[in-house]
């Protein structure tokens, strides 16, 4: 799930570099800003909508050019799904 280029990555600035030059092969520049705000919102302890948001505003003001739309509905998703197992697998 956690894209190679944001393992790879030391910095937001080389993250945002990576979105600037149209994200990578497999994946696009929403889907790789989706993966950092989902990933980001994931060591929260509550992780919510807002979070994501925050960090997808972050990226923003370091000068990414994305959809923020789209990453926000990707990285929802995301997120959702994973509550969802989490809910699931505590059997509530």
């Amino acid at each position: 799930m956690i894209p190679e280029a944001l393992k790879q990555a030391k910095s937001i600035e080389e993250v945002v570099q990576i979105i600037d030059n149209g994200g990578t092969e497999s994946q696009s520049p929403e889907e790789l800003a989706a993966s950092f705000a989902y990933l980001a919102a994931l060591k929260k302890d509550s992780p919510a909508k807002e979070d994501i948001q925050v960090e997808l505003r972050k990226l923003m003001e370091e000068g990414a050019r994305f959809d923020y739309a789209l990453a926000l509905e990707y990285a929802e998703s995301w997120l959702i799904d994973a509550l969802n197992k989490a809910t699931a697998s505590q059997g509530l």
